[in-house]
């Protein structure tokens, strides 16, 4: 669904900037307006031993997101961060649920196990296309993306957005709004402070 899945990406040699990348990034997964967020780490990266244990500091300060750290392609980390009671409910809505069960997911739901069975498939190298249900995108737009003849691209916005963009484009400001109060609550407090807070 997002074509920087397919790369490993990080920013910002700044320890300070980068947490503030991390937890801005992480802002809708936190505020509960988005399941999950994934994000690659290089390893040819000679920051990355410091950014993985920067990210276990501030997810230990935090209870509300959870992560699955694990290789990808023997290039880099890759780490799915998550919220789970949002992601729960997403991946247990009926519609959702019935599409992962056709394409292979177990008959009896469990968060952990389907985060198992998603990760199972990355980790072969494949970024699968209902990588967008974990991440949060409706599913009418990952219908579209995998080539259902009925929905039509009608824009891009975040993401491939296919067919009447309403739900989408609310889908697109929650996250958009989150990753804005973060962002504004970092410019007012330090990273603890608002990690305490959150």
């Amino acid at each position: 669904m997002n074509n920087n899945l397919n790369n490993c990406f990080c920013i910002s040699d700044n320890t300070h900037s980068f947490t503030k990348w991390l937890l801005q990034l992480l802002g809708p997964v936190i505020f509960g307006v988005k399941p999950a967020e994934i994000i690659s780490f290089p390893y040819s990266d000679k920051q990355n031993s410091y950014r993985l244990t920067e990210i276990k500091r501030i997810l230990d300060k935090n209870n509300k997101i959870f992560y699955k750290e694990f290789s990808y392609c023997n290039k880099c980390t890759k780490i799915l961060f998550y919220n789970s009671t949002e992601l729960n409910n997403i991946l247990s809505e009926y519609r959702n649920l019935k599409f992962l069960q056709s394409i292979g997911y177990p008959n009896n739901y469990n968060l952990n196990i389907y985060l198992d069975f998603i990760i199972g498939k990355m980790k072969t190298g494949d970024i699968p296309d209902e990588i967008g249900i974990f991440l949060g995108y409706p599913l009418k737009d990952v219908l579209g993306f995998i080539g259902h003849p009925s929905l039509k691209l009608t824009k891009i916005n975040g993401w491939r957005v296919y067919g009447d963009s309403r739900i989408s484009d609310i889908k697109y400001m929650q996250f958009i709004n989150a990753k804005n109060k973060m962002k504004e609550l970092l410019n007012h407090h330090n990273v603890d402070t608002v990690l305490k807070a959150i």
